[in-house]
């Protein structure tokens, strides 16, 4: 309560109030009898008692009755006779008299207090006291007043917090939730050392000032960290001209009421380039000292977000293990629920958000937090309630900007101020024209002086190529961001970097707009395909200090930025050296950004000539070779990065109806990587459009319709179609492969390969049709002809394992022997590696060697939690494993020993400790994936339920009755249809037992 009334009075709630007084005995003016009968009191800088406490605490449910708080004010009325107000403070309820009390005493009149005091003391202790009051101390008494506090000991913690932290942002300094935390206990400790004594128990107001706004730099130093405005992600930084009356907008608009746990969202809305993204991180330092976390998420496509959200999440929970999350919709509800428990302030940023159908469901909604969204899609967003439209600056801020950018000492007069004002204004105050504007004077001889030249130029421009300008937009940004491309080609003195650049942005035009890797976009502009064939460029290519080159990326990348047509941006990876992939060297990081507009009006001009195929191919060969590389290397992070740019060109491509050999190349690495990551429909769809082209091409392309169709059939497969849909392209598959077999015999070696994969899969799930059995003895003949790769080799032992785990026809300890062999080989390819692992496991499990499966499986959990790659190969191991495991592991579970012998006479006997470690580690694998990746492999069924049994039986196992309810309640939504057939009967037993089990711990209760 004292630290509550010191706040008041730096608040100026007390005027004149120069110190506190904690348990004061007397005060210089006035000698008291009663030392106990204040606990604090606010004074004057002569020491004069301006307010008087006391404080009286009771247990929960107790009542304080008027005589008792009557004699608690007497005694202070008495003890402090020249005090300017009085104060009872308790936790108590009041009896319905002390609340008559506490009313009485705002009565004026001292004698209608007395008689009011009669009435209520009649039969109590103080009866006769209030006839014998003068009325001085009938006047006193009347300024005192009973204050019933019912706050919790947290409740009262946390807003003492709150107002810390409004006083100091008040104040320009900072606070978060831990700093807060210290800050209150320091100043609690300061005025238990007054209360005992020390000081003559004097809290001087000024040092409670000085204290309470000790500078964040000392509190951080505390802390060892700032816990205040911490910045995740990549915020641009602030912009050099503010626009205060922008950010008091959605100021109001995040505060403007609403129910407390629901997150306020505001929309900045506005065309390309008008300063939505510079605005929203102007917002975000700005009000820094009012969040703890402010979160920068990349709105612009379903990668970026997952991206960002997985860098919040990791953020969130950077004290512990937790590894990335496969699955988008678990880790946007792990991170909304994370943001809505915490109990500090936050900030997300959600940034060029093209499609509001897509962020909508990663928006948070619960928690102590704001959303700040930027879209260039007004119509997206028209039943937004809180909004803030975003237009042109006003007069004095692009006049601020000009000057900022072309003011030099002594130079800026009042013809400078007319000449400036006359350009804002010809060029609307659009900040990003006003940017390329002062990019291009500011290289002119005459600065300033040349801007009528340089708008007549603009103007004309715009005018040559009115097509061009986009609704909304003026004609002079167009006209700049031609002219600061005509100005890169034609700058003689920075030459040929200034003409590459130029050069560069078409490529830049067609990528994502954030985050183009500076040496992609540097190939994509110099190198051909057919040159990087011939030199053997290895991707992702970074030349160095060396190489003679025209130009180097550098070089090219400060053009751009000269010119205000490119920023630099956050870089792909910040991962420590020693932790980079094969494929990450130095400069690969590297980004810029190209605003949409700078895109949109360049794409214009590159689509009004005839090379877009070739500027598309360039760039489509060098973006599907970076993304091929890292797949290679299982880097995951940078396969994400690159990821947008690569869908991003193939949205071009297909937008405009082109394409090429390059274009239907990277459509098949694109479905590749839609493979790898469980994205079955996309696959199917990139695939398609590959062999869409490949059919209408004037040349036949054999080698690549083999490959397709191959890859095609898998996917068709997989994702449940029936074999009359998918058998034909093996069919066609098979044809092409006997017609290549002499000219390309690689290549058809691994598209047998494959084939083979999809008719073995198939093989064990019934009996073959007869075009299916006839395509496999055609395509086994076929692979005696062709020449056995060590990669073939390899697959095809895997594919002899894999068989025989299922079928029996090898022993499991030659299968174990086997995967041990092929396991040494240094060569293996990530794929390979991971399903020879799996095979091991399941060997292993077999002979129940649960500690050996164990340190396996741990190795498959490890894979699981770094990359989020080849979820159909985790899949089929979790199925297999999980089934020897499962049925091993009920039998160490009295009621399901029961249920085996009840329903197949026999049960083994109950497995070592390791075999549930096993259960465990299953189900945390399983846990990791998403739903539909679970079943991703054709003929393994009913995945869900399958995973949700083993899930069952680790509750049973452990006895957890809350969990075994929760659990068994949800295996009963899901579908078990196909377990039902003959090669389900291991599956099926096993979630009969464990759910007989179940029901049996439910009903028993123990």
């Amino acid at each position: 309560m004292t630290l509550e009334a010191l706040l008041d009075a730096a608040e100026d709630r007390y005027p004149g109030v120069a110190a506190a007084l904690i348990e004061p005995a007397t005060t210089p003016d006035e000698d008291s009898t009663d030392p106990d009968a204040i606990d604090f009191e606010l004074v004057d800088q002569h020491r004069g008692s301006i307010h008087a406490a006391q404080v009286k605490s009771g247990g929960s449910g107790t009542e304080m009755s008027a005589p008792d708080a009557f004699g608690i004010l007497l005694r202070m009325v008495r003890a402090r006779p020249r005090a300017g107000s009085y104060r009872l403070i308790t936790n108590m309820r009041l009896h319905p008299k002390a609340v008559q009390l506490n009313r009485a005493l705002s009565v004026d009149d001292p004698h209608e207090l007395r008689e009011h005091l009669q009435r209520l003391m009649e039969r109590g202790r103080w009866r006769d006291e209030p006839a014998g009051m003068s009325d001085d101390e009938l006047h006193r008494l009347g300024r005192a007043r009973i204050s019933v506090d019912s706050r919790q000991r947290y409740q009262l913690r946390d807003q003492l917090r709150e107002r810390m932290r409004r006083l100091r942002n008040e104040h320009c300094r900072s606070l978060g939730h831990e700093s807060a935390g210290r800050l209150t206990n320091y100043l609690a400790f300061e005025i238990h050392r007054r209360a005992s004594g020390e000081f003559d128990g004097v809290f001087p107001l000024e040092g409670f000032r000085e204290e309470l706004l000790t500078p964040g730099r000392h509190l951080a130093y505390e802390l060892g960290e700032f816990d205040w405005g911490v910045m995740v992600g990549a915020v641009p930084a602030a912009p050099d001209v503010p626009r205060p009356d922008l950010i008091d907008r959605i100021r109001a608009a995040l505060t403007s009421g609403g129910r407390e746990r629901t997150v306020p969202t505001c929309a900045l809305l506005g065309p390309s380039g008008i300063g939505k993204t510079s605005t929203a991180a102007d917002y975000a330092y700005d009000m820094a000292d009012s969040y703890d976390h402010i979160f920068w998420v990349n709105g612009e496509s379903s990668t970026s977000l997952r991206s960002s959200f997985q860098s919040i999440h990791d953020w969130l929970l950077r004290r512990t293990d937790n590894g990335p999350d496969t699955d988008s919709s678990r880790l946007r509800d792990r991170v909304r629920t994370l943001l809505s428990s915490s109990a500090r302030p936050w900030l997300m940023i959600i940034d060029n958000v093209v499609d509001r159908r897509l962020v909508d469901p990663w928006v948070p909604t619960s928690g102590r937090g704001h959303v700040l969204i930027t879209s260039t899609n007004q119509v997206s967003w028209a039943t937004q309630r809180a909004k803030v439209v975003i237009r042109s600056m006003t007069p004095d801020q692009a006049m601020e900007l000009i000057r900022m950018r072309l003011h030099h000492e002594g130079d800026w007069d009042a013809d400078s101020e007319g000449t400036a004002a006359a350009l804002a204004e010809q060029l609307e105050y659009w900040p990003l024209a006003i940017e390329l504007a002062c990019g291009h004077l500011a290289g002119c001889e005459f600065g300033l002086r040349e801007a009528g030249r340089y708008l007549g130029q603009i103007r004309d421009l715009a005018l040559n190529d009115r097509d061009a300008i986009p609704h909304g937009y003026p004609e002079t940004l167009v006209g700049a961001i031609r002219l600061a491309l005509k100005r890169l080609m034609d700058k003689e003195e920075l030459q040929p970097a200034s003409e590459g650049a130029a050069h560069a942005l078409f490529p830049a035009a067609y990528f994502a707009s954030r985050q183009i890797p500076v040496w992609l976009l540097y190939f994509s502009t110099l190198m051909s395909s057919d040159n990087a064939v011939r030199s053997g460029l290895r991707h992702p290519a970074v030349f160095g200090p060396q190489a003679k080159v025209p130009f180097t990326a550098h070089e090219m990348h400060r053009a751009l930025r000269a010119e205000s047509l490119a920023r630099r941006d956050e870089p792909l990876c910040t991962l420590p050296q020693q932790e980079w992939s094969t494929a990450h060297c130095e400069g690969v990081d590297d980004t810029i950004n190209v605003n949409e507009i700078v895109q949109h009006v360049i794409r214009t001009l590159a689509e009004g000539r005839t090379d877009v195929s070739e500027i598309l191919s360039r760039a489509a060969y060098h973006a599907q070779g970076w993304l091929t590389a890292f797949i290679e290397a299982n880097d995951d992070k940078h396969l994400l990065a690159i990821l947008p740019h690569v869908q991003s060109l193939a949205s071009h491509a297909g937008r405009l109806g082109i394409a090429t050999d390059t274009l239907a190349i990277m459509w098949g690495n694109l479905a590749g990587t839609y493979v790898l990551r469980g994205k079955l429909d996309d696959a199917r769809q990139a695939f398609e459009n590959e062999l869409e082209y490949l059919l209408t091409r004037k040349e036949p392309a054999p080698v690549l319709e083999l490959k397709t169709r191959s890859q095609l059939a898998d996917v068709l497969r997989n994702t449940g179609e029936a074999s009359a849909v998918w058998l034909p392209h093996l069919q066609r598959a098979r044809d092409l492969a006997f017609q290549l077999a002499d000219s390309r015999p690689e290549d058809v070696s691994m598209a047998v390969a494959n084939c083979l994969t999809v008719l073995s899969s198939h093989t064990g799930q019934g009996a073959l049709e007869p075009e299916a059995q006839a395509l496999t003895a055609d395509f086994a003949s076929l692979r005696q002809r062709m020449p056995a790769t060590q990669s073939l080799r390899i697959q095809h032992e895997i594919g002899q394992i894999n068989d025989a785990l299922t079928t029996g026809l090898m022993t499991d300890e030659e299968a174990e022997q086997r995967c041990r062999t092929l396991l040494n080989d240094d060569g293996l390819r990530g794929p390979q590696r991971l399903e020879l692992t799996g095979l091991l496991t399941e060997s292993l499990a077999y002979q129940h060697r649960w500690n050996d499966a164990l340190e396996h499986l741990q190795t498959i959990h490890a894979y699981a939690v770094e990359q989020p790659l080849h979820p159909q190969v985790i899949a089929k191991t979790l199925h297999n494993v999980g089934l020897r495991v499962g049925l091993a592991a009920a039998c160490g579970v009295p009621e399901c020993r029961t249920a085996l012998m009840v329903l197949i006479g026999e049960a083994d006997a109950p497995p070592a400790p390791e075999c549930q470690q096993l259960l465990s580690l299953l189900v945390s694998i399983a846990s990791r994936m998403a739903v539909e990746h679970l079943s991703l492999q054709a003929g393994v069924t009913c995945m869900p339920f399958k995973m949700q049994t083993l899930r069952l039986l680790e509750a049973v196992c452990d006895r957890e009755h809350d969990a075994i309810r929760e659990i068994h309640e949800d295996l009963n939504g899901l579908d078990a249809a196909a377990l039902d057939r003959e090669d389900e009967f291991g599956w099926r037993l096993l979630s009969q037992v464990v759910s007989a089990s179940a029901v049996s711990m439910r009903l028993r209760g123990d």
